[in-house]
């Protein structure tokens, strides 16, 4: 009687110690997996996450890398309400830009905080070269840039928890080697209202080192586009230019009495404008 007892407790045990066994295994597997996709965000994160050479000295600094920064936090609004960020003695204008062409407003702080940048057309610790204007015996300014070999860094941006998109407008643009050369902007894709800024004259234009561009802007259906209006181009995504970005623009200067070249008045331009080709974004 005892045997048979001893052998059912045994039986029972045995059988309890394979349950338990065919239960660890998943377990075991779904801890590998947790495992694997932790490791796989923080080889992410590594890999998004790039150290910026330290800047060497007043000419030389290395473009930020910012993707994962809230978009409110990048850079600030400038007087000409335009987003800027610091480098140096100079600045990069920073402009937004987002999968279906809507506009990001830079001057609206609230609603950049509903935004992460995931791509930037400037990879980072691409290296800008900055030159100061000089006095009359020479010496240079410590803090009044002449020029910049590269002017604005596109950022696309995606709302907070959503998934990355492919990103427009994310040609690298050359750098300028010196005053009398830069290199054309790519714009398609970007909202109309990201491009440039309104002149005076109530026209489309974009600065180009001293110079600028005028935009002649062209939309599929014929309609008219008020282009003194921001709300009004907000409404549109460019599809197309009439010229290949990093076309070379080149500059000549206006001349002192002397001879000598002003520093930022421009005489004549290869490129004096371009065609924008635009849709209306769907209401």
């Amino acid at each position: 009687m005892k045997q048979a007892i001893i052998a059912a407790t045994s039986a029972a045990t045995l059988a309890l110690a394979l349950t338990l066994a065919g239960c660890a295994a998943p377990q075991d597997q779904q801890s590998n997996v947790e495992q694997k996709v932790s490791e796989a965000q923080q080889e992410t994160a590594v890999q998004q996450s790039e150290s910026i050479k330290p800047s060497p000295d007043k000419y030389t600094w290395y473009v930020k890398d910012y993707r994962g920064m809230n978009a409110a936090s990048v850079g600030y609004t400038a007087l000409d309400e335009l987003r800027h960020d610091r480098y140096g003695g100079g600045t990069l204008g920073i402009v937004y830009v987002s999968a279906d062409g809507s506009y990001i407003n830079p001057t609206d702080e609230e609603s950049l905080k509903q935004y992460v940048v995931y791509d930037q057309n400037l990879k980072p610790n691409t290296e800008i070269k900055l030159e100061f204007l000089k006095q009359e015996d020479g010496t240079e300014y410590d803090n009044l840039v002449a020029s910049e070999s590269q002017e604005e860094v596109v950022l696309a941006v995606k709302k907070i928890g959503e998934a990355d998109a492919t990103a427009p407008c994310m040609t690298a643009i050359d750098s300028s080697p010196d005053k009398y050369t830069r290199a054309l902007r790519d714009y398609v894709g970007r909202n109309l209202a990201s491009c440039g800024y309104i002149s005076m004259a109530g026209s489309l234009a974009d600065h180009y080192g001293s110079g600028y561009i005028a935009m002649n802007v062209l939309s599929g259906d014929g309609s008219y586009i008020e282009l003194d209006d921001k709300d009004s181009l907000a409404d549109y995504v460019v599809v197309g230019q009439s010229m290949q970005p990093n076309t070379m623009i080149t500059m000549e200067f206006s001349k002192k009495a002397d001879g000598t070249e002003y520093d930022n008045l421009v005489s004549s331009q290869s490129v004096k404008s371009l065609d924008l080709k635009v849709a209306k974004l769907n209401s």
